[in-house]
């Protein structure tokens, strides 16, 4: 755990210490490298450069706000309680299924207003979207925010005394106020990894995909198969609702959406196919 990358007053040019938080440096790291890559990628596919880089900023704006308010509505009680955590976005503060929807739908709302086509504009971005999650993931790791359940498995990880999982291991009676934290799943870097293979297999399923949309589709179904397996190993059970966590929810949403676009999409494909088979 390093929550904090840098302490500053700039050689004394600032009355208090400047701090940048790690979790913020990946996951402004993620987004300028995958704005970089789409970018670079949408040219080369012949779209607009420029209007792909006003997206990416567009998109940045939005899924942050939708990011920050899934996770306040999915944990409305902590901050009912804590109200200060509202501005304390280097604890986490991000449900990544937020950013991700409320940056879908505006993409939509874009390419629609723009006339533009959706489907390509979505498979140029989402392998580098992956890429993205799987640097930002690497900050949470480094916060401390989204981790795993107790584990005696070797590779679990012992995070300091002060930290989130301390916290909450107290509270929820895991271990009492004068014991150190219990090593935990790194289900930050379960994810992670996740990501990283998820770019690399969209990266090269660009050149034999059968149809405009198909590297979304996949990401769609692999994401929330493997994000649906995840969470079982996470230790923060605040987050649940019923049987399940809201982040299981869905995924299971998201598989289902995966399936019916791949049906409908690949379906279309074959009525372009026949029409341009058949005689004038």
């Amino acid at each position: 755990m390093y929550p904090v990358l840098v302490q500053t007053k700039l050689f004394g040019l600032l009355s208090t210490e400047w701090t940048i938080h790690t979790y913020g440096v990946f996951i402004a790291a993620g987004f300028l490298l995958a704005l970089f890559l789409a970018s670079r990628r949408a040219k080369l596919e012949g779209e607009d450069y420029q209007r792909f880089i006003d997206l990416g900023f567009y998109v940045l704006l939005v899924g942050f706000i939708g990011g920050r308010l899934l996770f306040m509505v999915a944990n409305l009680p902590l901050y009912i309680e804590h109200p200060i955590r509202l501005i304390k976005i280097w604890y986490g503060g991000f449900v990544w299924y937020g950013s991700f929807i409320s940056a879908a739908l505006f993409i939509f709302y874009y390419s629609r207003k723009h006339r533009i086509p959706f489907f390509k504009y979505a498979d140029i971005i989402i392998p580098y979207m992956a890429l993205a999650h799987a640097i930002g993931r690497i900050g949470c790791f480094a916060a401390g925010c989204c981790y795993g359940a107790p584990t005696q498995m070797p590779w679990g990880v012992s995070f300091p005394i002060g930290s989130l999982v301390h916290q909450a291991q107290q509270s929820t009676g895991l271990i009492k106020y004068t014991d150190s934290p219990l090593p935990v799943h790194p289900t930050q870097l379960y994810e992670s990894l996740v990501e990283f293979a998820l770019f690399v297999l969209l990266i090269f399923w660009r050149q034999r995909k059968m149809y405009e949309g198909q590297l979304l589709v996949v990401w769609l179904l692999f994401y929330g198969i493997l994000r649906a397996v995840i969470e079982q190993f996470r230790g923060d059970n605040e987050r649940g609702v019923f049987i399940l966590s809201t982040s299981q929810y869905v995924a299971i949403i998201m598989i289902a959406i995966a399936i019916i676009l791949h049906s409908h999409l690949q379906r279309q494909q074959r009525q372009v196919a026949a029409m341009a088979k058949s005689p004038e």
